[in-house]
């Protein structure tokens, strides 16, 4: 599970929902994160593939997330209810993200982990620590890329949600579990590069 997995799917009607004017309400964890309308939401070339881009980085949260609580025994992880949690909020960003999208959807993705990340449950907290880093600087990069106040606004709530998942890594490490003051950002694009190594296909 960990050396690979085929990207998988996962039921839309766990995590989203329609709002009352043709909308779609994306609900996670955290309860309702946005609400916006249309089926790609008036989402200008640009915005499409900064979409894509952050669906395939959000398929790689939950590869990752669920590769983590199928081996937690393995590599000695605890708070499995922290992992679980924090995969059901990828989860929700990834199928808002394939709302948003349709038909333009990436498909056919394929992750792997490096094997610098395998080699005890220390590594695999600083996989996460660092995935949530980039994850948190690609969305506040996407707030100034977005058009629409509406993909801005998810955009926003999306890295306050990373930032909680951040802060569960650092602690786990050793740190105060607290981000900068004023966190880098990064375009999702940019972002989706420098997780190259991650991606099969």
């Amino acid at each position: 599970m960990f050396e690979e997995m085929t990207n998988q799917g996962f039921s839309r009607g766990q995590f989203l929902r329609r709002g009352t004017v043709g909308g779609l309400a994306l609900v996670g964890a955290g309860g309702v994160l946005a609400a916006v309308s249309g089926p790609a939401f008036g989402a200008t070339a640009s915005d499409i593939s900064t979409l894509q881009a952050a669906y395939t980085a959000e398929s790689l949260a939950v590869y990752v997330y669920t590769a983590a609580i199928d081996n937690a025994s393995k590599f000695k992880l605890t708070n499995l209810d922290y992992f679980q949690a924090a995969r059901a909020d990828e989860v929700a960003h990834k199928n808002y993200l394939a709302s948003a999208l349709g038909s333009k959807t990436p498909t056919g993705l394929k992750f792997q982990i490096p094997a610098m990340y395998l080699k005890s449950g220390h590594t695999v907290l600083e996989l996460g620590h660092a995935l949530e880093t980039a994850f948190i600087a690609a969305y506040l990069g996407a707030v100034k890329t977005f058009s629409s106040t509406d993909l801005k606004e998810v955009a926003a709530q999306v890295a306050a949600n990373e930032a909680s998942h951040f802060s569960f890594f650092d602690a786990a490490l050793g740190g105060h579990a607290v981000t900068a003051a004023l966190p880098a950002s990064a375009t999702i694009p940019a972002t989706l590069q420098a997780l190259k190594p991650f991606i099969v296909s």
